[in-house]
């Protein structure tokens, strides 16, 4: 019975102890209070030709074998009060074909049948950057589709920087795509 106090004495006293240096320590806590604080946000706001909206499409019902669309130039512009640190290019497109269409190729068919001849933003060539991954010997929407574009440089506030695209078609392409097409749209992604 005695062996048992000791232990429950020893117990209540460590607890004491305890409660008594949470008490110390609580004397030397100082708190104080900030009033009336604001936090607002920047804004990154890219402008494609000075409109809203971060997409644009490329779009023409009229090109020919042997024919161009472009070069057309898409202002980029940071209309926000916080600088873009990097801006992110990506392409995709999906068919679009009209009728009557007499060979109705693939969407990945019909891209590959235009050329990529000038494709630059802030006069850096883009097109160093992609390869011909469909083995057809030369550049088209189908590699710049497939070409991680990303990482380009950013835009500081009120800043405008020109993004430059053309497109060919081979002067040898049979009249039988006629009709076969695609819409090919540009991301432009303006980080922080």
């Amino acid at each position: 019975m005695v062996i048992m106090r000791s232990i429950v004495v020893i117990f209540i006293l460590a607890l004491l102890g305890t409660a008594f240096s949470a008490g110390t320590w609580a004397l030397f806590n100082d708190d104080e209070a900030s009033t009336a604080d604001h936090v607002v946000s920047g804004t990154l706001d890219l402008k494609t030709d000075d409109t809203d909206g971060v997409t644009q499409t490329l779009y023409n019902t009229a090109i020919v074998p042997g024919g161009n669309v472009g070069p057309n130039t898409i202002v980029l512009k940071n209309n926000g009060n916080v600088a873009g640190s990097s801006l992110d290019i990506s392409f995709s497109y999906l068919e679009s074909d009209g009728s009557p269409n007499t060979i109705d190729m693939s969407a990945n068919q019909t891209a590959a049948l235009f050329e990529v001849t000038t494709l630059s933003y802030d006069s850096t060539d883009l097109l160093a950057l992609v390869n011909d991954d469909n083995d057809n010997t030369y550049i088209d929407i189908q590699d710049v589709t497939y070409t991680d574009l990303s990482g380009q440089s950013g835009l500081a506030t009120g800043a405008t920087k020109d993004f430059t695209i053309e497109i060919t078609t081979d002067s040898g392409i049979w009249w039988g795509y006629y009709n076969d097409g695609i819409v090919i749209t540009m991301n432009f992604i303006l980080n922080q």
